[in-house]
């Protein structure tokens, strides 16, 4: 619907484009006078409309662009109303939306018999309230607080659990998930280590409950509440459009954590046991003994490594009971030597190998447990020794740090002076958030510049989708006597799997000897200035891999 009065010319429409653009750009001045997050926000949205040619003539017609969410819609109707007063159309559509959105949005938090009427609305098929304190409270709480602050949406049972039971008074039970499923309010995953999330039902509750709870006071404030209305109408839709336009900027958020605010905690993954080789196992033990060094440490399930280390922002107050984390440069992958003897010989080294360097994390570290010192000489899993030193001389090539120990006792001590060096390296030093994956891999390790714990989980996870070169990459590591270095170098030449297909379709197929050579003459340690070449053996075998 146009929202002036009369019929105006191309020129006059595009002359309100223009307004447009000069109030996203003051709002986005203004943002950054006071380190908003907006700014980014108002940038996008003024980039979109930049490059858009037809005419603008109001909130609702820039809703088709990218970047211009309900909020800023709203908010450049509101300016247009205020520039043109004699335009009833602006005004009666704005009140109309800002009546949905404040509808939408708002809960009056002092008075919970008042919440539980609104839930119990949106809710008539189940009519369920869960008592606060219970186990269905602390779980829809928690995935609330887990997705709204962290933007993480799919948890998995173990840090559910963990988060969760800050909010539970009495004995927290997991039984209670089947419950909450049963009733539509929270999602699982069809994955093995399955996921949970809130439903669109599950997430409203959640926010009712979060409301009418003291406890939660901080965190409602900061994500749920809209600000109490005033006499002027127009200033109360102000407040509760920039609320909608933060709400619409948590996902891309970014943060710096001063130094002396937040902790090094050495996360350890909940199925790294503490084994010797008597075969005697235990989960807990890792931890126990690295607490007796006085360590903090954390059991969670990592999706790579079986040791990382976070800066996890310190409790400000007795509700801040979920804080923000960034990983560190540093992951561990900790192999007994017998196991890796097993790794190497079914191939699944070389694809842990390649999931690490793909975790993201600038220090990937590579710890080989031995039996004491003299099983460094000794023959493992049908595999010799020199042939064991061999596949470890060649993971530093491939880019990892090695660190050998000669018990268990060894890796504890070893990884609670690790532990120790970055505390104190950290103590002086502010960091900061990258806001995704990609913005991270632009930074270097002196940039201070790290991602979330949840963004490392989403990064680093099994089930991703693979680009041509990485699936090639794969490929290759499947075959016996090939090495990710080598791997590496036999994509330089050719890229994909494609590639080096039609490479071998080029040959006539009766030149079986060229087909076979094809590969042989390249370069596998030219970094280390050696002109080693990949040889015949194993160029005959690719070629057959692939024919």
């Amino acid at each position: 619907m146009d929202c002036f009065d009369g019929q105006e010319s191309s020129e006059n429409a595009m002359q309100h484009n223009q307004l447009i653009i000069d109030w996203l750009i003051e709002w986005r001045e203004q943002a950054k006078r006071f380190g908003s997050k907006m700014e980014f926000v108002y940038g996008k949205a003024l980039n979109s409309l930049r490059s858009h040619t037809d005419p603008i003539r109001s909130g609702e017609d820039c809703r088709k662009l990218k970047g211009f969410g309900n909020a800023i819609c709203m908010k450049i109707d509101q300016k247009f109303a205020q520039k043109f007063p004699n335009s009833q159309n602006v005004t009666s559509q704005m009140v109309k939306k800002s009546t949905q959105m404040t509808d939408h949005f708002s809960v009056t938090a002092t008075k919970p018999s008042a919440a539980r009427e609104r839930v119990s609305k949106n809710n008539r098929k189940s009519n369920y309230i869960p008592a606060k304190g219970s186990s269905a409270f602390a779980i829809l709480i928690a995935l609330l607080r887990l997705e709204m602050e962290f933007n993480n949406s799919k948890v998995n049972k173990l840090d559910l659990k963990e988060t969760a039971q800050h909010y539970c008074k009495a004995n927290f039970g997991l039984m209670t998930i089947n419950s909450l499923l049963q009733r539509s309010l929270i999602i699982k995953t069809e994955e093995r280590n399955c996921r949970y999330s809130l439903s669109d039902q599950g997430r409203e509750l959640a926010k009712t409950l979060a409301l009418a709870s003291e406890n939660l006071k901080d965190f409602a404030d900061r994500y749920l509440k809209i600000v109490k209305p005033i006499d002027n109408p127009l200033n109360e839709k102000e407040n509760l459009i920039e609320r909608q336009d933060s709400i619409e900027a948590i996902a891309n958020d970014s943060f710096v954590m001063e130094a002396g605010t937040y902790d090094i905690v050495l996360c350890i993954d909940s199925r790294e046991r503490y084994s010797t080789n008597q075969g005697n196992q235990n989960r807990a033990a890792f931890a126990s003994a690295l607490q007796r060094k006085d360590i903090n440490v954390e059991i969670r399930t990592l999706p790579v490594g079986d040791f990382v280390w976070i800066a996890k922002k310190k409790s400000s107050n007795a509700t801040d009971l979920i804080r923000r984390e960034l990983v560190l440069d540093y992951i561990i992958e900790r192999k007994r030597i017998d196991d890796l003897a097993s790794s190497i010989k079914d191939s699944r080294w070389q694809e842990q190998k390649f999931r690490l360097l793909n975790s993201g994390l600038r220090r990937p570290i590579y710890l080989i447990e031995y039996f004491g010192r003299q099983s460094r000489k000794q023959d493992h899993g049908s595999m010799n020794a020199a042939s064991l030193d061999q596949a470890i001389s060649n993971c530093e090539i491939d880019g990892f740090e090695i660190k050998r120990t000669d018990n268990i006792d060894e890796t504890v001590r070893y990884l609670a002076t690790m532990t120790k060096w970055l505390q104190a390296f950290y103590a002086n030093k502010s960091i900061l958030a990258a806001r995704n994956h990609k913005e991270f891999s632009r930074t270097s390790a002196q940039d201070l510049c790290y991602m979330t714990f949840n963004e490392f989980c989403s990064n680093s996870s099994k089930v991703q989708i693979f680009t041509a070169k990485e699936m090639f990459i794969k490929h290759l590591l499947q075959i016996k006597g090939l090495s990710l270095s080598k791997a590496m170098c036999i994509i330089e030449r050719y890229p994909t799997i494609r590639s080096l297909l039609d490479r071998y379709d080029s040959i006539d197929h009766k030149n079986e000897k060229l087909r076979n050579n094809l590969l042989s003459d390249i370069r596998c340690d030219a970094a280390i200035g050696s002109n080693r070449r990949l040889g015949p053996v194993i160029s005959k075998r690719i070629c057959s891999f692939y024919s």
